[in-house]
């Protein structure tokens, strides 16, 4: 019997979706790579020697190098190499697009029922939305930009591990996503979420974040990198529908962009800009 069925006297299949969470039997590990580039997040890795690593994983050092030069930078010549990408771009950027690349590449999921590339396309703009927000609040821009990347990282493991709830979940026309999740699983994709950051040993302050980017903030609350992302969220969802969005959703970004003190038409352009860098990404990669 595999690890994956072995439970006692009970199958796998047979399990609870919350037992299945709190085992995390599939759950892929994190690369070497990715998780340097984690531990460079919290400042307990030298990012000089990050970029070093990066040079030794030709595939990986290939792609970043395809974004690097990317029409969403700008650059006025070619960027011919990593050391030459981490002149032009810094360090901590190109920590941020091995990130984002690293992570496309870990949970690849296929469903009928969804998107993969929307769904990075989201999470990218959500990341780099979120470290805009964060250059605001003075809150760390590269733990906001990794909190955003991997905020929805619950849906990818829903979609890997319950497949058919998954397919009952998005074909619910009377729930929205969140109370379709906890119908149908008993929990959603955020508390998933930080159950998967922790088995990956990702910063705690990124699983919190991942754990509440779904949870409107307490109107007396100190702003936290939760906030940020749950911000960052409404606002790319709210463009995403150019705008359309319900007066609800509306009203939420209001609330949040004045206990932040942001302007709405500056997070409007950053949400505008951090779209246009999900694409660039999603569309090379």
């Amino acid at each position: 019997m595999s690890t994956l069925e072995a439970h006692g006297d009970k199958k796998f299949a047979d399990l609870t979706a919350k037992d299945k969470i709190a085992r995390r039997a599939d759950l892929p590990s994190l690369p070497a790579l990715l998780l340097e580039a984690l531990q460079c997040t919290t400042g307990n890795q030298n990012l000089s020697n990050l970029a070093d690593r990066i040079s030794q994983d030709p595939p990986m050092a290939v792609r970043v190098l395809r974004v690097a030069n990317s029409p969403f930078y700008g650059m006025s010549r070619e960027i011919g190499s990593l050391q030459e990408a981490v002149v032009v771009l810094g360090l901590n950027r190109v920590r941020n697009l091995l990130l984002g690349v690293g992570f496309m590449n870990v949970l690849p999921v296929y469903h009928r029922n969804f998107d993969y590339s929307l769904f990075w396309h989201h999470s990218m703009a959500v990341a780099d939305c979120s470290r805009q927000l964060a250059m605001h609040t003075g809150i760390d821009q590269d733990i906001a930009f990794t909190a955003g990347l991997l905020h929805d990282i619950g849906l990818l493991a829903i979609v890997l591990l319950f497949p058919d709830d998954f397919s009952r979940i998005v074909a619910d026309p009377n729930l929205n996503r969140i109370e379709a999740e906890r119908q149908i699983l008993g929990l959603d994709h955020a508390e998933i979420g930080g159950n998967v950051a922790r088995h990956w040993n990702i910063p705690t302050t990124i699983q919190r974040a991942i754990e509440q980017h779904e949870a409107p903030p307490a109107q007396a609350g100190a702003i936290s990198l939760g906030m940020l992302v749950y911000t960052a969220n409404l606002l790319i969802a709210d463009a995403e529908q150019d705008g359309n969005s319900t007066p609800e959703h509306q009203a939420a970004i209001v609330r949040v962009l004045g206990m932040l003190n942001v302007p709405i038409d500056h997070a409007t352009d950053w949400a505008n800009t951090s779209r246009q860098f999900a694409a660039q990404i999603v569309a090379i990669l």
